[in-house]
């Protein structure tokens, strides 16, 4: 069997219990490649994960990545992305083929409205968000092209994809699932993973949406067998927290 993860980790500080268990529930987890978003350096995961590759880091936080893909199997090389701060996309060589894989954080509702992160670019609400879905797109649509190669989109995309529920909009939904048609891609990760995954948060108590997604080219899905499309909380069995965000894999046989 073969795993393939993503996790957003709420921007890791060093040596605190929490980054700890998540190291510890990476470890866990076992993924051949795992994406991680909102990760650091403080997450090192080299003993186990021969093979990386992240995003620059911006000045105001030399320390902090937004993207980095770890890898089991070789990375045979970093491919240039649109946004080299957001986005990282590599060929990786697969016990069942080399593969693209493209690491990648869609903005959140409030970028460009306000904030640090993004600055105040007099966007309304969700406009960033829908205007760089078609500017990943693109990049997704070259890749194919040039490479030649299947495609998993792995990331953080910022809207809930089961049953037209949760963090999002109807419209930034729909322009996703057309973009994903149009690069024939698949969002696996699109299903309600409460009835066997995900269990009820102990502060909150609800069960959190999932805006973390795994897409995967369909010439390539059409050949894997036994396929499992699982998540697991952002919180430990003893209800410590790890993230702000669930974790997602595929694993499956070819």
């Amino acid at each position: 069997m073969y795993k393939i993860a993503n996790w957003n980790l709420e921007r890791p500080k060093s040596k605190t219990k929490k980054t700890k268990l998540a190291i510890e529930k990476i470890l866990e987890i076992n993924a051949d490649i795992i994406v991680l978003t909102e990760t650091s350096k403080s997450v090192d995961l080299r003993e186990f994960y021969p093979f990386q590759i992240s995003t620059k880091s911006y000045e105001r936080t030399p320390d902090e990545q937004w993207v980095t893909i770890w890898s089991k199997w070789e990375i045979l090389k970093q491919i240039e992305t649109f946004d080299n701060f957001r986005t990282v996309s590599g060929t990786i060589k697969s016990p069942f083929g080399d593969i693209i894989v493209f690491g990648t954080i869609i903005p959140y509702h409030q970028a460009g409205v306000s904030g640090i992160r993004y600055g105040n670019l007099n966007y309304k609400i969700w406009e960033y968000h829908e205007k760089d879905l078609y500017a990943q797109s693109e990049n997704w649509k070259k890749l194919i092209e040039s490479e030649n190669l299947p495609l998993f989109v792995i990331g953080d995309f910022n809207q809930t994809r089961f049953n037209n529920q949760g963090y999002g909009t109807a419209r930034v939904r729909e322009i996703l699932t057309n973009l994903l048609i149009e690069t024939d891609l698949e969002c696996v990760t699109e299903i309600d993973f409460s009835e066997k995954y995900l269990t009820e948060d102990p502060i909150k108590k609800k069960i959190r949406n999932n805006i973390d997604h795994i897409c995967v080219s369909k010439s390539l899905l059409k050949k894997m067998n036994n396929i499992e499309v699982g998540a697991w909380n952002n919180f430990t069995e003893n209800g410590e927290y790890m993230s702000d965000h669930n974790g997602v894999y595929i694993e499956f046989e070819r």
